[in-house]
């Protein structure tokens, strides 16, 4: 991983990163195989888009957006109080972010 970080994977002479791409790219590898159901829906199908759309929320939304803001504002100042300054402002907003986002995926499920 170019990042340093986990996950990683190589597959033969092809090396990637992100678990949400490295899910769906083993999905559809191994689809269908020894009648293990599939991992991820079949590209061009609304249960496709509807999977693409919940990780790109999942990540961009919950994941990148409001978790970081709390562990930047909360977690990090108690680590390294001389590196971070907590903002209980932005975690009271992230909080409150990431419960509203979660909300919206549950309903959608």
């Amino acid at each position: 991983n170019p990042f340093g970080k986990i996950p990683s994977l190589i597959d033969g002479d092809f090396t990637m990163y992100e678990s949400a791409a490295i899910n769906t790219y083993l999905g559809d590898k191994f689809r269908a195989r020894l009648g293990a159901p599939d991992l991820v829906p079949r590209a061009g199908t609304k249960e496709r888009g509807r999977y693409e759309q919940l990780v790109c929320c999942l990540m961009a939304e919950m994941d990148a957006q409001g978790l970081w803001i709390h562990r930047k504002h909360e977690s990090l100042p108690k680590m390294v109080p001389q590196s971070f300054q907590a903002i209980p402002e932005a975690v009271t907003a992230a909080r409150s972010h990431f419960d509203k986002v979660l909300g919206i995926v549950l309903d959608d499920l």
